[in-house]
């Protein structure tokens, strides 16, 4: 594992039963990039993720977070290791205010001094949430509630932020509001991210580099200049064209 590498997936298998979904997928994240797992429906794009953050256990294979063997680890075990995994749907506590959300999200930390500085910074990267801090997030729109799932991830200040179709049925003002906080993970935060996207447009727009999964397995890895705009190479490999 090279010193700049904050998370390395080798060979890894993983499925539900007796059903094998990912075949052998192999993938590497550094410090303070941005990566793109890209793939048609069905493609094993979330089985990965599930298996690289444990909600399933792989059945083959290799996840190494700095330096450190984590392969099977459950969630709980991952946060305080530094990985915050948001599955699809925005999962928030809605009978719950949102700043109680976001509280909510820093329970591992110890220090109220440190809790209050990130609760803080999430309302700056997130300026509809501080509008609506004091609100039930039962009644936040589709956007605010993705919006407050990211939020929550980072109150355990977490080294690497795993994203599961962030874009996924939000309008396109709140894609683009998602993606700027994509972008200020990495740069104000200073996280790495993993995401996986349908969204093929606002993808190429932040990732550092992208994988193509199909089938269950990684097919295509490059850096984003590499895979170009070309629509082309996204029909080829995606079966869609770029928006």
């Amino acid at each position: 594992m090279d010193a700049g590498t904050l998370l390395q997936v080798t060979n890894l298998d993983a499925g539900y039963g007796a059903k094998r979904v990912v075949h052998g997928a192999s993938l590497h994240v550094g410090e303070g990039e941005i990566i793109a797992i890209l793939g048609h429906n069905g493609a094993g794009k979330s089985t990965l993720l599930n298996a690289m953050c444990g909600v399933i256990k792989p059945t083959a294979g290799q996840v190494l977070f700095r330096g450190h063997n984590i392969t099977g680890f459950s969630p709980s075990a991952s946060v305080p290791a530094g990985i915050s995994y948001a599955p699809q749907g925005g999962q928030i506590f809605r009978t719950l205010s949102v700043t109680d959300n976001l509280l909510m999200g820093g329970f591992t930390q110890t220090d109220q001094g440190s809790l209050a500085a990130k609760v803080t910074e999430v309302r700056q990267l997130f300026p509809a949430l501080d509008a609506r801090r004091d609100v039930r997030a039962g009644s936040l729109s589709g956007g605010e509630r993705q919006m407050l799932a990211i939020g929550m991830l980072l109150l355990a200040s977490p080294r690497l932020v795993v994203l599961d179709e962030p874009s996924g049925g939000l309008s396109p003002l709140f894609v683009d509001r998602v993606y700027d906080a994509i972008r200020g993970i990495r740069d104000r935060v200073g996280a790495s991210v993993v995401l996986v996207e349908q969204d093929l447009s606002h993808a190429l727009d932040v990732a550092d580099r992208v994988y193509v999964l199909a089938n269950g397995r990684i097919i295509h890895e490059c850096a984003r200049a590499d895979f170009g705009h070309g629509d082309a190479l996204a029909q080829k490999l995606l079966g869609f064209q770029s928006q």
